[in-house]
């Protein structure tokens, strides 16, 4: 590999970034245009034909999980998939970005990537982090905000759930990791203790940009038997450092990443300065690797791939539209949904999974779309969409108790389910014991009332495998998938059981699991 000049990643994200054609930032459409232009481009240019555009079915399935975080219910799919209105697809991602699911979906990403899979994260309050970002995402809260408001998070817990960002992470070096991998889509850890094996990262940039988080201080109250806990940005040499630093650290000023050293004092904060440098129009990186994320979630693998790999030589599969996203994220002020709009409704996102002869060894040019594995969080909320099925006019409306208890079942499946992290979203990495629990867990209950309220509404068996299938695969059944279930359903002596047997079939194909 290349060396990386040392200034040569500014200079060509800074002349690539610069250089971008401008797009309207109130017209998604106009934006897809620009990302299909691309991407037929660079089609064309290999000889690879692109599949034809998604069915209706497969759309909704697809828009539903990768906005909204799960399928749609059956009544969505109906009728949607009965509608004639010529823009119903643009329609439905406006829905779905203004639901509160969207905003659980983007918590449960960002959460992801903030948030660290340790012992000793565990062992913090994440509930008030969760809050804090649905709450966020819910009012679109842009994302240099977002970025900016984590960076400086300071106070208790309780009153502030940002600062749980720094509550979970050790180390000055674990935390610089973070911010360096989410918010700037480049790996830095390496030069902690040596220069970069692979770029020209050094030891005095690392621990440069390492000063900026050496003044977080946590926090400590007791008011009668209540405990409370935070953090802040703390001059204070008696207060206790909340970061541990490592024996590798060099003693650096606060320096920007290839850039100048920041404008602080010794007795001041630091991290103001940071966040206002990162979330900036100006910063080369923040764009576009948020971009860079956004595209990910929705196609699968990113324009440049690891997403957090984002060096000269490294440049990925369409570096002139990565370019011309970053300028459009930065001039709409970083509104995510404005992105994921005009992502969603262009050609290439709204292509179908099922590849032709010409177009199957295709894996980076996006001539058909990629089948992703759901994620634990994805999978549980579609579970929770298909036992729906089971609500009447005797189901209790949720209360709070019961909604905090829903939300420690989804805590404990989602970790039961997870794998590595930033793993990707086109590996099942899931083992026997995953499938084992989808397929002998207590679900079972719940598989026998959902199918058992079926049964009693659709009345006849072929409506009811056709409600089993739009609820699960949003599609109504084949010919022939339809005759074989009809068939079973027909021979079974226990007509009670049968019903309970088609259902729970459907939830473990791998078609029900997947994204596509």
């Amino acid at each position: 590999m290349r060396a990386l000049s040392r200034t040569g990643l500014v200079a060509c994200l800074v002349a690539s970034f610069g250089a971008a054609p401008a797009v309207s930032a109130a017209d998604p459409k106009a934006v897809a245009r620009l990302l299909d232009d691309a991407i037929q481009k660079r089609l064309d240019d290999a000889k690879i034909t692109a599949s034809p555009a998604a069915s209706d079915a497969e759309f909704i399935r697809r828009v539903c999980l990768d906005i909204a975080g799960e399928i749609p219910n059956v009544d969505r799919t109906r009728a949607f998939l009965d509608s004639k209105v010529p823009d119903k697809r643009a329609k439905l991602i406006d829905e779905l970005l203004a639901s509160p699911e969207y905003a659980r979906r983007m918590t449960d990403i960002w959460k992801g990537l903030l948030i660290p899979n340790t012992a000793a994260s565990a062992r913090q309050k994440h509930e008030p982090f969760t809050q804090w970002l649905e709450t966020g995402f819910s009012a679109n809260k842009k994302l240099d905000v977002l970025a900016r408001d984590v960076l400086t998070a300071g106070g208790m817990q309780d009153e502030n759930g940002a600062v749980t960002f720094f509550m979970t992470h050790e180390s000055v070096d674990e935390i610089t990791d973070r911010v360096s991998r989410v918010f700037l889509g480049v790996q830095l850890q390496c030069a902690q203790c040596h220069k970069h094996p692979f770029g020209d990262w050094t030891q005095a940039e690392y621990w440069g940009f390492a000063a900026f988080f050496t003044k977080m201080k946590s926090m400590y109250v007791k008011e009668g038997n209540i405990q409370r806990y935070g953090a802040k940005e703390d001059n204070a040499p008696k207060s206790k450092a909340l970061l541990m630093v490592p024996p590798s650290r060099k003693e650096i000023a606060p320096t920007f990443l290839r850039g100048e050293k920041a404008n602080v004092s010794a007795d001041g904060p630091y991290l103001p300065a940071l966040a206002e440098w990162i979330a900036s129009a100006k910063n080369p990186y923040f764009a576009r690797a948020n971009v860079n994320r956004v595209w990910r979630q929705f196609f699968g693998r990113g324009l440049v791939n690891p997403v957090d790999d984002m060096t000269d030589d490294n440049k990925g599969t369409h570096p002139e539209l990565l370019s011309a996203l970053s300028r459009e994220f930065a001039e709409s002020g970083f509104d995510l949904k404005h992105m994921i709009r005009g992502i969603c409704n262009s050609k290439a996102y709204q292509r179908t999974s099922k590849p032709l002869n010409s177009n199957v060894t295709d894996k980076t040019l996006y001539s058909h779309m990629a089948v992703r594995v759901m994620t634990p969080n994805q999978l549980f909320d579609s579970l929770e969409v298909v036992f729906a099925l089971a609500n009447n006019e005797k189901t209790p409306a949720p209360t709070d108790a019961t909604r905090k208890v829903k939300a420690g079942e989804r805590g404990r499946f989602a970790t039961f389910f997870r794998g590595e992290d930033d793993a990707d979203p086109t590996d099942y990495e899931a083992g026997i014991p995953q499938v084992l629990y989808l397929m002998n867990s207590g679900h079972h209950y719940r598989i026998a009332k959902a199918a058992n309220e079926t049964v009693i509404r659709t009345k006849t068996p072929e409506s009811f495998v056709e409600t089993m299938f739009l609820s699960t695969l949003s599609r109504p059944p084949t010919e022939q998938e339809n005759k074989k279930v009809l068939d079973y359903i027909a021979k079974a002596t226990d007509k009670r059981a049968v019903y309970h047997d088609v259902l729970w079939a459907l939830i473990n194909l791998t078609e029900f699991i997947s994204d596509h």
